[in-house]
């Protein structure tokens, strides 16, 4: 069995829709965390991302590498 550090987009999926259960609807969901019901059903139908709110509340942790910086040639 091979070990992994990150969540497949079916994981998140999981684990958002395990939060939204928690609500009686998706627009009381969508109030706790500041936003619109269409926006978060855009979300939870893949027309648009996760917003870092959502993941937060769905407990999902997002970790982003750091910016790396290299020179420009002939500068």
């Amino acid at each position: 069995m091979t070990r992994r550090n990150s969540l497949t987009q079916g994981e998140v999926l999981g684990f958002v829709r395990r939060w939204l259960d928690t609500f009686r609807s998706e627009a009381e969901a969508a109030r706790a965390v500041g936003m619109t019901r269409q926006s978060l059903n855009e979300m939870t139908n893949g027309d648009r991302p996760f917003t870092d709110k959502v993941l937060k509340a769905a407990g999902v942790k997002v970790v982003r590498p750091a910016p790396e910086y290299y020179p420009l040639e002939g500068v």
